[in-house]
């Protein structure tokens, strides 16, 4: 519990405009409180609150995973009536139990947990989808060490308290010991001392010896905090791959591929292209490419009878719906609708 307030004074301590994943992480924290808190208040008037805050851990938990790791995310109706389910329902079947009226199991028990489950599931895909494309380090870690264990332990949780082991005393009381060790990897990862707090040691200036470095440049990473030296030559063999080899047409181009053809470790590019570059995934870095290509083949007025699904293949894309959801993403409209709009303006640019 001690560790859980840390976390939460320390994410709260500024006062400035929080992100949609600080406040997800904030509401997580209190969820995981209440769950702590339930043996202290089982026999008391506030356990049914309690509990309602309880039963938000697998949809909150989910939001939590979709936030962090899908850069476009964004909270829709439907996330918040499906966590509203699995909270009101179990609710209403208390309540109508304190009424002593008959309360369906299959409306408010089963099927709620039932939907925790898949939400739980939907977590742990949102956490191993795009792992290999995921180009921050930190967030990489976040993945396997808060996520993946926080996701497998809720999982397991509810797995054993509702339906293996119901009524077990000894896993009443021994539930609580991962949360505490899940708790210590969390803080492990988000929180250190600040840089000089107990070393008096004067710290070179490597953002000066850095850049009088021929041939590389230095930009502070703001992922990691450090210092980071993005080789410009590295840089510029990169864009030669994409510019005028444009591998980038490759379909499954994986950041390995690309690491073995530029001789580089894996790591050290995906902080090149994460650092020095500015992108946070690596198939959004390889979609900008594919994506200007098609917009330029599609503005072409000598292709007007080109298929657009086959330029969605031959820029890299595995399938037209990807295609159109990145084209839409980048241009605001559909493909379609893009090669309409460059034929109406196609006449005026000519008269001028």
């Amino acid at each position: 519990m001690s560790q859980i307030i840390l976390s939460a004074l320390l994410l709260t301590r500024f006062r400035r405009k929080q992100t949609l994943q600080e406040r997800l992480f904030l509401t997580f924290l209190i969820t995981v409180a209440a769950y702590l808190l339930f043996p202290l208040l089982k026999d008391h008037w506030l356990a049914p609150f309690q509990t309602v805050v309880q039963n938000f851990l697998p949809g909150v938990f989910w939001l939590l995973c979709s936030s962090l790791f899908n850069d476009r995310f964004k909270i829709r109706l439907w996330h918040l009536c499906l966590v509203g389910i699995t909270v009101a329902f179990p609710f209403l079947g208390q309540a109508l139990a304190w009424q002593n009226l008959d309360a369906s199991a299959l409306l408010f028990e089963h099927i709620p947990q039932l939907l925790e489950f898949v939400l739980l599931s939907l977590a742990l895909l949102e956490v191993v989808r795009h792992w290999n494309d995921d180009l921050i380090e930190s967030r990489r870690d976040l993945r396997l060490w808060f996520c993946a264990m926080a996701g497998l332990y809720i999982f397991g949780l509810i797995t054993l308290r509702e339906l293996i082991l119901p009524n077990s005393n000894w896993f009443a009381l021994w539930q609580y010991l991962p949360v505490g060790v899940i708790c210590l990897f969390t803080n492990l990862l988000l929180l250190q001392y600040r840089p000089g707090l107990l070393s008096t040691a004067e710290q070179p200036n490597s953002v000066k010896e850095n850049s009088s470095r021929r041939g590389r440049t230095s930009r502070k990473s703001t992922a990691d905090d450090d210092e980071f030296e993005v080789p410009a030559d590295v840089v510029a063999q990169l864009d030669e791959l994409m510019t005028k080899q444009f591998v980038y047409r490759k379909m499954s181009l994986t950041i390995g591929q690309l690491a073995q053809q530029l001789s580089v470790p894996e790591y050290r590019l995906r902080r090149i292209i994460n650092i020095g570059l500015g992108f946070r995934n690596f198939n959004d870095y390889l979609n900008g490419f594919r994506i200007k290509e098609a917009g330029e083949r599609l503005a072409d007025p000598l292709k007007n009878d080109e298929a657009i699904l086959n330029i969605a293949l031959d820029v890299g894309f595995k399938s037209v719906s990807s295609f159109n959801k990145a084209f839409r993403d980048s241009f605001g409209v559909t493909p379609t609708q893009y090669r309409q709009q460059q034929r109406e303006t196609a006449p005026h640019v000519e008269g001028e």
